[in-house]
């Protein structure tokens, strides 16, 4: 039904595929209204891992009932991550890299229908993925304002025109198609050196873990992502930043 609808509305193709992204929804912080509480699935259980400004939450149901566990954090010690938020950061960022791998595959092989399906997930993911790291380290500017990508830019939809808009502008320039490549790898080869570096590590700082490439590489990708204007510069490919 799908496919005749999208056929009939001048749509392209969607190729459907498991989407590796970890689930993340938002919840209002109802203590400043420009925060943002995540919750952060984890896979194959109906647990659950509630990362806010303050306190974190693990939550699960047990045979007695749902069971909250609290992780307190002192006000004047927020901007840490803590090693429940690095552990949640670590899952969430290997969900992240893995989706990146794949479509820049996807863009090299000029596989538009898996990039038009991928486009109902991946632009709430970013945006999503901008809160926990700014609840993980208390502050909206631990990540670039660009990465708080409004509502407008996007709908969470198979069949939305949005989707099909996007990806004709970057087909329309060949050499845009290759710097959306290369920025991808370089966002996925700067979250693999935050985790290892500062997530999965027992020799973690927690005084530091947050990645300065990582978050200049996320604004780049969002930015070529989104065709926002100027299209930025990307390290020339081979290179990082």
């Amino acid at each position: 039904m799908f496919f005749a609808t999208a056929f009939a509305q001048g749509l392209g193709k969607r190729t459907p595929y498991n989407v590796p992204l970890l689930k993340m929804t938002l919840a209002s912080d109802n203590q400043h209204d420009d925060f943002k509480q995540v919750k952060v699935a984890i896979d194959g259980t109906e647990e659950y891992a509630l990362i806010t400004r303050y306190h974190d939450f693990h939550v699960k149901t047990t045979r007695m009932g749902v069971e909250r566990t609290q992780y307190q954090e002192a006000p004047d010690r927020a901007f840490v991550i803590t090693e429940f938020e690095a552990k949640q950061l670590e899952r969430v960022v290997g969900s992240f890299i893995s989706t990146l791998e794949d479509f820049e595959k996807d863009l090299k092989k000029r596989r538009w229908g898996r990039c038009r399906h991928l486009d109902a997930f991946l632009p709430r993911f970013l945006k999503r993925f901008y809160f926990l790291v700014c609840a993980a380290r208390n502050s909206l500017h631990a990540m670039p304002r660009v990465g708080r990508i409004p509502d407008t830019a996007y709908d969470v939809s198979l069949s939305s025109p949005k989707t099909d808009r996007r990806i004709l502008m970057w087909q329309q320039k060949s050499d845009y198609i290759i710097k959306l490549r290369i920025i991808s790898k370089e966002l996925a080869y700067q979250l693999e050196q935050w985790r290892k570096k500062e997530l999965n590590t027992s020799r973690r700082n927690p005084e530091i873990a947050y990645s300065a490439k990582a978050e200049e590489a996320y604004s780049l990708f969002v930015r070529m992502y989104f065709n926002f204007r100027p299209p930025p510069p990307v390290p020339p490919e081979g290179k990082h930043l």
